[in-house]
């Protein structure tokens, strides 16, 4: 059967995404044809996640694009695209590659499971399965994407921008870090500007950098200048007006609250402690 994809999905289900705004739960995307088995898995996680879902691959690659979710369920046997396929197909997708897959299989062999291992799953269970045992796996993928994001907000500007500092399935956040870089002396350089250099719709590139770094957009792109300076600090060739320019802000004053309120310390106080070091 041979299934017709749309890589340029437009977003479909506005209020699915101002949901993803509004809430800060994650979001689980259940994907299962068998219609019971589908509630039961949405009904043991709907206390703690937002979730939607759907009854075949195909809707499951469309809704996913659309709403970019925290992590994604599948059953692997499925008609018209399998889970297998489907793991393939948001693996080499930039707008997904990033979000984990939990693949549900009837393979009870070492051999069966490595086939969805191998084609990008992150984990799976097999049938009959426990959903405490589900619900454990789940949980400990999403706390993985979390310690990503204190990462990020650890690592400094350089490190972001090196090519060995990001895994993988995460280069497109590399992408993001490059594109910010370029434009950093831009003050006019803004979300919009930032989605159409990604190759994606804000409300895509909304959700994907939240997903990956727990930030909006727009936080995202100020964070990073906020780094690139404390980098130029240390360095010691400019002063910090001129630091504040090269980086973006249009007031020196602006990025010195800015700056103090994300380091919780002043440029001045910042420039002391870390070059007595």
């Amino acid at each position: 059967m041979s299934v017709q994809i749309n890589a340029n999905i437009p977003l479909r289900d506005n209020s699915l995404l101002k949901t993803s705004y509004d809430e800060e739960r994650p979001l689980v995307h259940v994907i299962e044809d068998n219609y019971d088995m589908r509630m039961e898995i949405r009904d043991e996680f709907k206390s703690d996640y937002r979730v939607i879902d759907s009854e075949n691959g195909l809707v499951g690659f469309e809704k996913s694009i659309a709403s970019i979710p925290d992590i994604i369920i599948s059953d692997i046997q499925m008609p018209g695209i399998n889970g297998i396929e489907l793991c393939k197909l948001l693996k080499k997708d930039e707008r997904t590659s990033h979000i984990p897959i939990v693949l549900i299989t009837g393979y009870d062999d070492e051999k069966g499971q490595l086939i969805g291992l191998k084609n990008g799953a992150d984990d799976y269970v097999t049938k009959p399965f426990s959903f405490g045992i589900l619900r454990a796996r789940v949980n400990n993928l999403v706390k993985t994407r979390q310690l990503l994001l204190n990462k990020f907000l650890n690592e400094s500007h350089q490190s972001q921008i090196k090519s060995g500092s990001v895994s993988s399935h995460d280069m497109l956040l590399k992408k993001a870090y490059e594109i910010i870089d370029q434009n950093i002396s831009n003050s006019t350089f803004e979300a919009n500007d930032f989605a159409r250099a990604m190759g994606m719709s804000r409300a895509q590139t909304y959700r994907k950098i939240k997903v990956v770094t727990g930030l909006s957009v727009k936080e995202f792109i100020r964070i990073t200048r906020l780094k690139k300076a404390a980098g130029l600090l240390l360095i010691g060739d400019h002063n910090i007006s001129e630091i504040a320019y090269k980086v973006g802000f249009s007031s020196g004053a602006y990025f010195s609250s800015s700056f103090s309120h994300y380091f919780k310390i002043s440029p001045t106080r910042y420039v002391i402690l870390n070059k007595s070091k």
